[in-house]
């Protein structure tokens, strides 16, 4: 009998790991207390496209295991049809590499572009979005494509053509390298005489519109933009301007996150951020934190934390905050490491990170920030 798809999926949450609705106080063994983020880890976006690439995985293992999961009882309803088409992702799937790297083990395969996707196989577009003629292309060499745009992104790139269509200056207020910007960009420039600029600063917004007519702006943002520096562009933009439409399009999940560390920071010595170098928002958190003057290491993976075993030490509040494309696991085994830090000597690095699958006794839920 083939293995649950659910069963692969146990490294994305511990059973022993408390939900976001009950993050809490906790002592560890040295005394010390860590304090966990309200909001921290996988948002809805990126929790449904790694169910979704799981689920493709799983059903394509199954058929190339003499199609035994089609008789699997406990199969999910929405496994029921399974598929021997090998599955691709048009980029990372999330900026995670511990998941990609999961997802990878899997024979879920991620590829920079579509002509490396054969004709006959399954494309998974990844939570940022693409530029639409990707999706065309792929659709045209017969590729199956299944779309885990996260419905918030689609949301901006929704909002960025309607300016596009209706005249304005269309501002990205966001990275222009990064997957999502691109996306958004390349939606806007289907409309014919689109004009995009993208920036992420106010000098940057000058530079763009050095010597070109400000008349009619209109501001998008990406999802997992800093709050203020969004605030900023939009203030000065109005100062500049005679017609000025603006779409708030940071995500909800973002704000909560960077509420929610702006919380955390002003309770602890020190926060450590978990989540991938490459994460645009993982990164913010960091950011948030280090502006309300409290320190931050941004870490992918437990290990990281025994370069900063000193530093640690030196603080008796320590704060654990993550990035929306972190799995519950990556963060347990932070929280563990943590709990065991200076307890007695001789515990191995193992023994640490061991002790994050232990459950965390006596939750006291931070108040949630205003």
């Amino acid at each position: 009998m083939a293995s649950s798809p659910m069963a692969d999926k146990d490294y994305l949450a511990k059973p022993d790991y408390v939900p976001e609705s009950t993050r809490a106080q906790v002592s560890g063994t040295s005394g010390k207390t860590i304090l966990v983020a309200e909001h921290a880890g996988f948002c809805y976006g990126v929790r449904m496209a790694v169910d979704k690439a799981f689920e493709l995985a799983h059903a394509s293992r199954c058929c190339k295991s003499d199609n035994s999961c089609s008789s699997d009882a406990q199969q999910p309803a929405t496994m029921a049809n399974t598929s021997d088409k090998p599955v691709y992702v048009l980029g990372e799937l999330i900026h995670n590499p511990q998941v990609v790297s999961r997802l990878r083990d899997m024979g879920v395969k991620t590829v920079a572009c579509v002509d490396d996707i054969p004709a006959g196989s399954t494309c998974l577009i990844r939570t940022h979005g693409v530029d639409p003629g990707h999706i065309d292309t792929a659709q045209a060499r017969d590729i199956d494509v299944t779309d885990a745009t996260c419905p918030d992104v689609r949301r901006v790139q929704d909002s960025a053509k309607q300016l596009a269509e209706e005249g304005y200056v269309v501002v990205i207020v966001g990275k222009a390298n990064h997957p999502e910007v691109i996306g958004i960009k390349a939606h806007c420039e289907r409309i014919e005489g689109a004009r995009i600029v993208t920036v992420t600063s106010v000098d940057e917004f000058d530079e763009a519109f050095a010597g070109v007519s400000k008349n009619r702006i209109g501001v998008v943002s990406q999802t997992t933009q800093l709050e203020e520096a969004f605030k900023q562009i939009v203030a000065h933009a109005a100062q500049q301007c005679r017609e000025l439409k603006v779409f708030n399009t940071i995500c909800p999940a973002t704000f909560k996150r960077q509420s929610a560390a702006e919380a955390l920071a002003k309770q602890v010595d020190i926060v450590v951020v978990v989540g991938g170098k490459n994460s645009s928002n993982t990164g913010h958190l960091a950011e948030v934190c280090r502006n309300n003057n409290t320190p931050a290491l941004h870490v992918e993976t437990a290990e990281e934390l025994a370069q900063y075993k000193d530093v640690l030490e030196a603080h008796q509040v320590i704060g654990v905050t993550a990035g929306a494309s972190t799995p519950d696991w990556l963060i347990q085994a932070v929280i563990g490491y943590l709990e065991a830090l200076g307890s007695e000597t001789g515990v191995s690095a193992a023994e640490k990170l061991d002790s994050g699958r232990r459950s965390v006794n006596n939750a006291q839920t931070l108040a949630h920030p205003v």
